[in-house]
């Protein structure tokens, strides 16, 4: 399959016998748009990568749920979602810290990552938006 086409890879996915081929592409076609949705809530490039498995592993496990009422990619959007609130809180109360002491946790992270290669304006950026409540930079992001 060399284009992506919503309707024909919903109709394979019915079939069993096609099913992984589908999702093969549904997976290339939105890997790189999921991670960056992901990095910008998570800010680090392991944790997306991780999160981005999970989403797939999790849209992969319940296909049968999938009603074609919406896109794909609203699905998938809304799994990583999610996956990256449930990894954030999980994250807090691991290391029970207050959301201050999160948001800078969090800049640090960001900062001494060695796959981000924003310039000093990204940075600040970034910074800015750990100052939001976790609802608002969500909307944001």
């Amino acid at each position: 399959m060399n284009t992506y086409n919503e309707k024909e890879i919903i109709a394979l996915l019915q079939d069993p016998t096609r099913q992984k081929e589908a999702f093969e592409c549904i997976v290339n076609e939105y890997s790189e748009q999921l991670y960056w949705q992901i990095r910008r809530m998570v800010l680090s490039h392991e944790d997306a990568n991780d999160l981005l498995q999970n989403t797939f592993i999790k849209a992969w496990t319940n296909l049968e749920y999938f009603r074609a009422e919406a896109k794909m990619s609203t699905w998938l959007y809304r799994i990583a979602l999610n996956e990256c609130l449930t990894f954030l809180n999980k994250q807090r109360a691991t290391n029970q810290l207050s959301i201050d002491d999160a948001d800078a946790d969090m800049v640090n992270k960001l900062e001494s990552d060695t796959y981000f290669n924003g310039d000093e304006t990204q940075i600040l950026f970034q910074k800015a938006l750990l100052t939001l409540p976790e609802k608002q930079r969500i909307v944001f992001n």
